[in-house]
């Protein structure tokens, strides 16, 4: 006798004011079972996910068709709001791939990851903080203590998303979501995070959807894939050579120059106590060239890309741009800092306000630019052509974009300041590789273009391959190796290095 499917979609289809984003698509799920729901950015991976769970946004509308849960009455009819209610972050489990907005940034982790549980739980059998405990050491998280007592930005995006997942995993639910699970870790603490999951299934026997665009974690893990792209009759293309050649540039002028800087993290308010510390980092940065920032997860790359921005300022050491020093106590020299040089953050969609339209966010952008430079003349259309977004996306807001869409939104708003130097932190991680691929080739144009510097903080070694010059290779916030980028690649001397780009697409 079969099972009855623990979750079963009949002819979904998920419509916006342009058109339908996901047509007639049916799937079940067994007890037990993981499958892989793939596709590229902005095929409807997620919103098939906000649909199971009656979360989609007022811009997408539930055309048709039925989901049924554990064979029952079908979670599309109106009434269902109470069952949709009852079963959310109880019997059905989920993990967001926006693993820094999960969390409230002015809470610590300890007090809101208990609050949800107690809010959610169903049983009355439990001590919260110990079951908490022992499920953080069950997806891998250290340090237990310190982790409960910081707050959300204290953490690295592999910390925050073990404990999503811990959170999730008191609450045993019989169906866990995970929306790009792997995308905010590098590739070893991807394994790592991929042997988790595998151990829940088989320890709970919980189904697992799992939604990703990495080939590496349908290989691992799923018992079945569900493409999107070949559902619609689009085979996804695998595209892995290099978008561009590596700069052969004689400028040597030093557009940016980090001397021995160094940072601190602290945690614990009043009762403050120093946590991990990065540097001293020296570093050089070239016009027309791309520096690759690479290390695991937690070894420092953002916190290093948010000194180069003025967003921490170093406890220690220099930053120097075209040769004078920046002092961290002036506002003006911050201002100047950040029009030189512009970060595009991790988070694409999270880093756009929700409910502002395109042209509002870069609008407020241009407005800021013309308090200083009076003559300057924003033209809107050019920015997203430039960045390839079509005219009409002015006037949608990011949730009605996909992740790349927001990405390039991203990075026109940074270029409205004309910088010279752009910093993007993962920025690629939460995209698939067609949608990857198109946004390098983008930036390559407009460092040939512009000149521009352009760092790239990434785990993703094909990134790296295909865009770096130059590499820096971070491990427990210290530089180990830097030089030319085929050095690197080819002839790493130190373990850490090895094992990092050894990892590529072996599993």
């Amino acid at each position: 006798m079969m099972a009855t499917p623990i979750l079963s979609i009949e002819n979904l289809t998920l419509s916006t004011a342009t058109g339908e984003i996901v047509t007639n698509l049916s799937f079940e799920i067994d007890p037990g079972e993981i499958v892989a729901l793939t596709g590229r950015s902005g095929s409807g991976k997620t919103s098939i996910a906000l649909a199971v769970m009656g979360l989609l946004p007022p811009g997408i509308q539930h055309a048709s068709g039925a989901i049924q849960w554990q064979g029952e009455t079908p979670l599309t009819l109106p009434d269902n709001h109470t069952l949709w209610r009852s079963l959310r972050g109880t019997q059905i489990g989920f993990t967001q791939q926006d693993v820094f907005g999960a969390f409230d940034p002015v809470m610590k982790m300890g007090m809101q990851m208990k609050e949800v549980i107690r809010a959610r739980s169903n049983r009355s059998d439990i001590d919260i903080t110990t079951e908490l405990h022992i499920k953080m050491e069950e997806v891998g998280l250290h340090d237990i203590p310190r982790l409960l007592d910081s707050y959300p930005h204290q953490l690295s995006g592999g910390q925050l998303q073990r404990c999503q997942l811990a959170m999730v995993m008191v609450l045993r639910p019989a169906l866990l979501i995970v929306d790009e699970p792997t995308s905010a870790v590098d590739k070893i603490n991807q394994k790592q995070l991929l042997h988790v999951f595998t151990m829940i299934r088989s320890k709970y026997n919980i189904s697992i959807l799992c939604i990703t665009h990495e080939e590496a974690v349908v290989r691992q893990i799923a018992s079945r894939e569900i493409n999107l792209e070949t559902v619609k009759g689009s085979p996804a293309r695998s595209e892995s050579e290099k978008v561009r050649e590596r700069s052969e540039t004689e400028d040597q002028t030093i557009l940016l120059e980090a001397r021995g800087v160094t940072y601190a993290h602290a945690f614990g308010g009043m009762m403050a106590k120093k946590g991990a510390t990065v540097g001293p980092i020296h570093l050089h940065i070239f016009p027309g060239r791309c520096t690759g920032i690479v290390g695991e997860s937690g070894s420092g790359k953002s916190t290093l890309a948010q000194m180069l921005v003025g967003l921490c300022a170093p406890a220690e050491g220099q930053v120097l741009l075209r040769e004078k020093e920046i002092n961290f106590q002036r506002a003006e020299d911050i201002r100047i800092l950040r029009k030189h040089v512009q970060l595009v953050m991790q988070d694409g969609r999270g880093s756009l306000h929700p409910h502002f339209t395109v042209r509002q966010i870069l609008s407020e952008i241009a407005a800021l630019r013309k308090k200083t430079d009076p003559a300057f003349q924003p033209d809107l259309v050019a920015i997203l052509t430039e960045v390839g977004l079509r005219e009409d996306m002015l006037d949608r807001t990011p949730g009605a974009l996909s992740g790349g869409e927001c990405l390039r939104v991203s990075i026109a708003r940074a270029l409205l300041l004309e910088p010279e130097m752009l910093i993007c932190d993962e920025s690629t991680s939460a995209l698939d590789r067609h949608t990857t691929r198109s946004i390098l080739e983008m930036l390559s144009d407009l460092m040939r273009k512009k000149q521009l510097a352009l760092v790239l903080i990434t785990h993703d070694q094909e990134v790296i391959r295909q865009m770096a010059d130059d590499i820096v290779v971070l491990a427990e916030g210290k530089v180990i190796e830097k030089g030319n980028a085929d050095d690197i690649l080819h002839r790493p001397t130190h373990h850490v290095t090895k094992r990092i780009f050894e990892t590529h697409a072996t599993y």
